[in-house]
């Protein structure tokens, strides 16, 4: 899972962050935690010390469990606009107002182990479940989400015929 914030924003990104502490739960539940890491990359161009603080703020109050979960930010020499290009290059836009502010959206990807991109989920309109459920899937295969649903039952019928061919 990887999304981006802007440590200062005070609209979009903390409804964002709880929604991400909730996958986090979800995946706990589901025991995923050792499959599934959590990369959340800040994008601010402000001081690297108080941007670090900020994210540690982050963590601390949506209770971020560290064990999966990854705050990343640019070194204290690279150039400010570093992680709003990285941004860029997933989609998306970070954009300066020139008042210390961040116009951007809101978007979590899904990466599966290869490094491919499995998903984009954009906006704060998703349902963590849902997700959850698609990370079961990538990580044990889509047949464990299913469980004993139409889709196990689908599959438990091509594995039958499969093998009385």
């Amino acid at each position: 899972m990887l999304n981006f914030l802007y440590t200062r924003c005070t609209e979009a990104c903390p409804f964002h962050m709880n929604l991400i502490r909730q996958l986090q739960t979800g995946v706990e539940e589901e025991g995923l935690s050792e499959e599934v890491v959590f990369i959340t990359i800040a994008t601010d161009r402000e001081d690297v010390a108080g941007t670090r603080d900020n994210m540690r703020a982050y963590g601390d109050n949506f209770d971020l469990n560290p064990d999966n979960w990854h705050f990343l930010y640019r070194g204290e020499g690279e150039p400010p606009g570093l992680t709003s290009e990285l941004a860029k290059a997933y989609g998306v836009q970070f954009r300066d107002t020139g008042e210390g502010v961040q116009v951007h959206g809101v978007v979590t990807h899904v990466i599966d182990p290869e490094g491919q991109m499995r998903a984009r989920f954009h906006g704060l309109k998703f349902k963590p479940e849902h997700l959850v459920t698609y990370l079961t899937a990538i990580a044990k295969g889509p047949n464990a989400a299913a469980g004993d649903g139409f889709w196990g039952r689908l599959h438990g019928r091509i594995e039958a015929l499969l093998q009385s061919e």
